[in-house]
């Protein structure tokens, strides 16, 4: 059996035709088990899993359509190819054995040559398929263990990193309050920028984290009705503080008043800043009337759209494939981390909702948050 070239059941109710089979298929180097009916089909595969069936159509007890629905119907078994044999060559009949698993039709009285290359057929993209399925299974296991060394190794960074970052911060802050009256005013820009950077670095590993709590499922939510108008005016206007000015946002609160949402009050508002900064800076360079921001709703049935709009430079179509992508930032020499956007995807998602971008050298780059109304 284990040197046979696979396993076969033949399912007829015919003796001639089953000993016709048997002995073409055992010269062609198959092993055979064989079944008059369809319910002693099932009882043989109760006992031993063929590699393909070839599967009478009309049998008393039960016919061959029976047979293959409850064949399919079962887990263990919906894998078989089954081949059926028939002398019925209606169109109908043929589209009936499809629909419920078939693989293949082969007509009588059949060719010997034809029957025995269909069946070599079927058993190698039978084969080819379970390959497949095992290769599929086999990476799926190792991106899941590659996720996994990679979550480790983020929290080690981050638990080293902010060990380096805590002292650089303490003593920092101590020399300015010991000693900073002392510094002349270009060593008291070298400590702020010092601390500076301590904040911003600890501020980037605190997203991460939050980037992979997110991607983990980790965050639970705590979600409560909230006025969207609110948000965005609180966040316009920490933007344009931030920035002292130096870009003008305009923010339109009219079509969102009175529009209420269920969102963490801890996580939303970070999408529409990082949004909003991003927007800033990209036009930070820019003069004249493209030297802005705009932000803006549109209410549609049960959704409220929100997007931030900037005329500034086009961004390239590969690069709008990857915009949500984390650590996608063409600032990285004025420090940025390109986490903003992918913090925007998470959080929105997480919400129940969806975000999209567009950007073209005629509108600009339109970055749009739609979430669901509460």
């Amino acid at each position: 059996m284990s040197e046979a070239r696979g396993h076969i059941l033949v399912v007829d109710d015919t003796p001639k035709n089953i000993q016709v089979l048997g002995s073409m298929l055992r010269e062609a180097g198959y092993a055979i088990n064989v079944a008059s009916n369809g319910q002693q089909a099932l009882d043989a595969l109760a006992r031993v899993v063929p590699d393909l069936i070839l599967l009478d159509v009309i049998m008393p007890v039960m016919d061959g359509f029976e047979t293959c629905k409850r064949i399919k119907a079962n887990p263990a078994l919906a894998h078989i190819p089954v081949v059926f044999l028939t002398a019925k060559v209606e169109a109908e009949d043929i589209i009936t054995g499809f629909e419920l698993g078939a693989v293949d039709y082969i007509t009588k009285p059949f060719n010997s040559s034809e029957l025995l290359k269909r069946v070599d057929t079927h058993l190698s993209l039978s084969k080819l398929r379970s390959e497949l399925a095992a290769n599929v299974a086999e990476l799926t296991s190792a991106l899941s263990l590659i996720e996994q060394l990679h979550r480790e190794q983020d929290l080690f960074l981050r638990h080293e990193l902010n060990n380096v970052i805590g002292p650089i911060a303490g003593y920092a802050e101590m020399l300015r309050s010991q000693i900073g009256h002392q510094l002349d005013e270009r060593q008291q820009r070298w400590l702020a920028a010092i601390l500076q950077g301590t904040v911003s670095m600890q501020q980037m590993l605190d997203q991460i984290k939050k980037l992979h709590d997110f991607e983990r499922g980790a965050h639970a939510l705590n979600m409560m009705p909230v006025a969207l108008e609110g948000i965005l005016s609180d966040v316009v206007s920490d933007v344009a503080t931030y920035f002292k000015g130096a870009v003008p946002i305009y923010f339109d609160p009219a079509p969102c008043q009175s529009i209420r949402i269920r969102a963490d009050l801890a996580f939303l508002p970070g999408v529409f800043k990082n949004l909003i900064k991003n927007a800033v800076e990209h036009i930070s360079s820019l003069s004249g009337p493209s030297r802005r921001v705009d932000v803006y709703c549109s209410v549609s049935e049960n959704r409220i759209a929100v997007t931030v709009h900037n005329g500034g430079e086009a961004i390239p179509s590969e690069r709008l494939a990857t915009f949500f992508d984390k650590f996608n930032t063409t600032k990285a020499e004025q420090g940025g981390t390109g986490l903003g956007t992918s913090y925007a995807r998470l959080v929105t998602e997480a919400h129940g909702g969806v975000i999209s971008v567009q950007s073209s050298s005629l509108q600009g780059t339109l970055v749009t948050v739609d979430l669901p109304i509460a």
